[in-house]
């Protein structure tokens, strides 16, 4: 098993889930910047073809609502969780990641989680109970419930141009929040402030095509905080880290130096200064842990935060992220509004599905996911470029396993 992430072209390929699903970031869409774009009404999607939506019987049953208010306070059966806390020894040993925090839940069976090793390797640092670690671009996920919530209240439309904030930009009145969510407004990725957004052209027309952006998803932030007339990092703590009990998950304030007690990124057992300008609003400005991640995930999806039909529309248009696999066995990966979906084949050669969002900067990454085959949803978050999705893979992989044995 490879655990160490491949380089491409405007970010970080996972390995196992195809694709820069970080804070960096390209797509099937082009490459190079498109100027004197003539934009005139709506035109049609050129990119890479769409991903047809998961059927109803692949996402999790609303039904498991007060389930997975139970699952957080029930451990997995003993075999089972000695299983899962000899894999993360093991692969700290065989990888040498620092850290990793990691959970598991299998709904109506109970959940795990495990955060073991240094939180810094230099002076050394144990992570303990409190250790948070970066989610990186893991936070859309928690940007696009903000929006959609608002959206359900009928405070925002999907369909809601751009310019009623941001007239200024290239094309506003063509950009819809929709469009936002789904990566396809033509803004650029790399830009770091709504002005800046004014001074750069769109790669393509509003809705002609799809390249991730991390400037999409801090404009949506910003929306969020001049609808709600409060700070971001307030309304993730009033509509998604309170509501469902989680102590450790929280929005990084602008600005806000990284805060005690969380996992310090590392280039292999080298500490790295503090991602700063990876952490945009609304993009990638969440730390948490993985039994946070994990229940908000299991919320999202069973219905807790979202209505059912909300959460289903998130994945009716998914959109490439790569339009072609580059590493033999290597998944490819489609989003949608705040969500990811991948496909890969295992070891067993099983096409398997994860649908979450992955997350990168250059030295911590994450993932978030619910797998189908296993009946369980997985976060993990790693403090170096050792891949989290890898070390996902191999815990799910141990599940399978034990679940074979029963």
């Amino acid at each position: 098993m490879r655990w160490i992430r491949s380089v491409c072209a405007g970010g970080v390929m996972l390995v196992l889930a195809a694709g820069c699903g970080g804070t960096g970031g390209s797509a099937a869409g082009p490459a190079a910047v498109s100027t004197g774009l003539s934009c005139q009404g709506a035109l049609p999607f050129v990119g890479a073809p769409l991903h047809a939506a998961p059927p109803a019987n692949l996402l999790p049953a609303t039904s498991a609502v007060t389930v997975g208010a139970a699952d957080a306070n029930r451990p997995l059966p003993d075999t089972l969780t000695a299983l899962l806390d000899q894999q993360v020894r093991d692969i700290l040993s065989k990888t040498g990641a620092p850290a990793v925090t990691a959970a598991i839940t299998i709904p109506g069976l109970g959940r795990w989680s495990s955060t073991l090793g240094l939180a810094q390797v230099l002076p050394a640092q144990q992570v303990d109970g409190g250790t948070a670690f970066y989610w990186g671009s893991v936070a859309k996920a928690l940007t696009a419930v903000l929006v959609l919530q608002l959206v359900e209240e009928g405070t925002l439309r999907l369909d809601d141009s751009l310019s009623r904030w941001y007239p200024l930009i290239p094309q506003a009145e063509r950009i819809t929040l929709g469009q936002l969510l789904t990566h396809t407004s033509g803004l650029q990725t790399y830009a770091s402030s709504a002005v800046e957004l004014t001074q750069a052209p769109l790669l393509f027309c509003p809705g002609a095509n799809a390249s991730y952006s991390n400037a999409g998803y801090l404009v949506l932030g910003l929306i969020v905080e001049a609808v709600e007339q409060q700070p971001f990092h307030q309304s993730v703590q009033r509509r998604i880290a309170a509501p469902l009990g989680l102590p450790h998950l929280r929005a990084l304030r602008p600005g806000e130096g990284a805060p005690a007690a969380l996992a310090t990124p590392h280039a292999g057992r080298t500490p790295q200064p503090d991602p700063g300008a990876w952490m945009r609003l609304g993009a990638g400005n969440v730390v948490a842990r993985a039994e946070d991640m994990v229940v908000f995930w299991q919320a999202v999806l069973s219905g807790r935060l979202l209505a059912p039909t909300t959460v289903q529309s998130q994945w009716k248009l998914l959109y490439q992220l790569f339009a072609t696999a580059t590493e033999s066995k290597q998944g490819n990966t489609w989003f949608g509004q705040g969500v990811m979906l991948t496909e890969w084949t295992d070891g067993a050669g099983r096409l398997r599905t994860w649908l979450g969002h992955l997350g990168s900067i250059p030295t911590a990454n994450a993932a978030l996911l619910y797998d189908p085959a296993v009946d369980a949803y997985a976060a993990v978050a790693v403090n170096s470029e050792v891949s989290s999705t890898a070390v996902a893979n191999a815990l799910l992989t141990t599940v399978l396993d034990w679940q074979a044995t029963r």
